[in-house]
């Protein structure tokens, strides 16, 4: 005798809610000091995938924009907390790389505004001014999953180790082969945008770091940003 196994009405239900809410796109929000031509419908890539696409771009002060974009569905886990959105203008068409900085960081869910990168140099910038342990300790507050565990004594005293080393080769590489004008000028450019987002979006004490280290690598490249001329755009949720 054939036995007939049927899923009850509310698991069905359920299950096609779940699908259905699994396939509704997450929004998000970034900034960038330089756009590179970026536009409406310009691809947001992961691991050379594409997972969504920009929805607009807004001028904001200081020649910077806001950049909007959608995440599908099912690729909206792949954007975390700490998350890097990277401007990436190699390819004929100019696209946002997610940059994930800690695969076991937090989801961050629909609304929530991201570091903007214009170059690999600034990645570098935001990673700086995050300092070690520091940032993953933030996002699991802002997340709500209560205090997360500090980063282990050794593991901080290595990230420390590795950012000593790298300060000391861009230093050696700047006393072997100097930087000219516009070299310095370009790396202002970029280190004052970061600066102005981390204010703007409120990060008054990574701002404060990475003026601290770029002035100490850099012979003081950076001023004081006055908080009071960057109003902060929409906050996170």
């Amino acid at each position: 005798m054939r036995r007939t196994f049927r899923l009850g009405a509310p698991l069905v239900v359920a299950l096609l809610l779940a699908g259905c809410a699994s396939s509704q796109p997450s929004f998000y929000t970034t900034q960038l000091d330089t756009s590179g031509g970026l536009g409406p419908g310009d691809p947001i890539t992961h691991a050379s995938a594409t997972i969504g696409q920009v929805t607009s771009v807004t001028p904001i002060s200081d020649g910077d924009s806001e950049i909007a974009f959608q995440v599908e569905g099912s690729h909206a886990d792949e954007i975390h907390y700490d998350s890097i959105m990277t401007l990436n203008s190699l390819g004929a068409t100019p696209s946002l790389d997610v940059m994930n900085v800690d695969a076991m960081s937090h989801s961050a869910p629909s609304g929530t505004r991201l570091d903007g990168a214009s170059s690999m140099n600034e990645v570098q910038m935001f990673m700086t001014a995050r300092g070690p342990g520091s940032f993953a300790q933030a996002l699991g507050n802002v997340a709500g999953m209560g205090t997360q565990p500090p980063p282990s004594a050794s593991t901080v005293q290595t990230m420390q180790l590795l950012s000593q080393i790298s300060q000391q080769t861009l230093a050696t590489a700047v006393a072997v082969a100097p930087p000219t004008k516009e070299q310095l000028d370009h790396a202002k450019h970029e280190a004052l945008g970061v600066e102005r987002q981390l204010m703007r979006n409120g990060k008054i004490e990574q701002a404060e770091r990475l003026r601290a280290s770029m002035g100490s690598m850099m012979g003081g490249i950076t001023a004081p940003v006055n908080a009071t001329a960057l109003p902060p755009t929409s906050p996170n949720p």
